[in-house]
């Protein structure tokens, strides 16, 4: 299956269930890793070692999976603290991620909000097909938390990812840069499906929005942006669209509706422009 340290798909799609993962190549060397149609994961390949993107909520045993597309050693990378991407986390010995996300990670690394988590997410329909979701939702592991800051480089040989620090989604959110190969991969920064910023983990609109301009500043260093869910990649137009839709909001001209209420009570507006879509809290504006 390893052939010069690159996996050798069955057919000329490009895709491949493993270990009850659906694995894309989506770019050289670049492997989308879903988790049952909700979470994606990115292992990017070195000629020394790989860099794995998420964990996912912990489904299965992405470590496997990542073993079957390489013989590498793995660099595990959190974008964001948040559960379906950093509830794998048990399947490995270190992890990266932002100093802001640590204690988040921690507080959350416990078998009561696992269990809780995954009671959550039960009655997704995409969750179903999981064989072992109730047996992985007892599962614990412990590892080493490695704190980084903006700019910090993940050198795997032959190929470097840089930190961009892009607080919004939550006050610890990451892009990686893959300035070479002209990639970005902002998870939950910029999706296809709407991005959340409201309840506590999120920060105001105003540090969201310079996040985004920060990334526009970039613009001519990457041409695929690599999303945390769904549609895999979107193009840059999503970026614009997610600026301008922010600015209709914080200006006062676009509202938007009701879409839902968080567990602490909190209401979350739905705007959409155009491509991009944002979940909100008035008190985040």
């Amino acid at each position: 299956m390893i052939k010069n340290n690159a996996f050798v798909y069955k057919d000329n799609l490009n895709m491949e269930s493993i270990e009850g993962f659906m694995v894309q190549q989506v770019s050289n060397d670049v492997f989308a890793i879903d988790e049952y149609g909700i979470a994606l994961m990115y292992l990017i390949i070195g000629n020394d070692k790989a860099l794995l993107i998420d964990t996912g909520m912990g489904l299965g045993n992405v470590k496997r999976v990542t073993e079957k597309i390489t013989d590498l050693p793995i660099v595990v990378v959190n974008s964001h603290h948040h559960y379906d991407h950093a509830g794998g986390n048990l399947n490995f010995k270190q992890i990266f991620c932002h100093k802001n996300a640590v204690t988040w990670i921690d507080r959350e690394n416990t078998t009561e909000y696992r269990e809780k988590f995954f009671l959550r997410q039960e009655k997704r329909k995409e969750y179903s097909g999981c064989p072992t979701f109730y047996e992985d939702m007892k599962r614990t592991g412990s590892f080493i938390l490695t704190p980084f800051e903006e700019g910090y480089i993940f050198d795997l040989g032959g190929r470097r990812l840089e930190v961009i620090f892009t607080p919004g989604h939550t006050d610890n959110s990451i892009c990686l840069l893959d300035r070479e190969n002209r990639l970005l991969f902002t998870l939950d920064t910029l999706c296809s499906t709407p991005t959340l910023v409201y309840d506590s983990y999120s920060t105001k609109l105003e540090v969201y929005y310079n996040s985004l301009l920060k990334l526009k500043k970039l613009r001519n260093t990457y041409e695929l942006i690599f999303p945390g869910h769904y549609l895999k990649p979107i193009g840059s137009i999503y970026l614009d669209n997610m600026i301008e839709g922010v600015e209709q909001i914080c200006s006062g001209k676009e509202k938007g509706i009701k879409w839902c209420t968080s567990e602490s009570g909190i209401d979350g507006y739905y705007y959409r422009y155009e491509r991009a879509s944002i979940i909100y809290s008035l008190d985040r504006i």
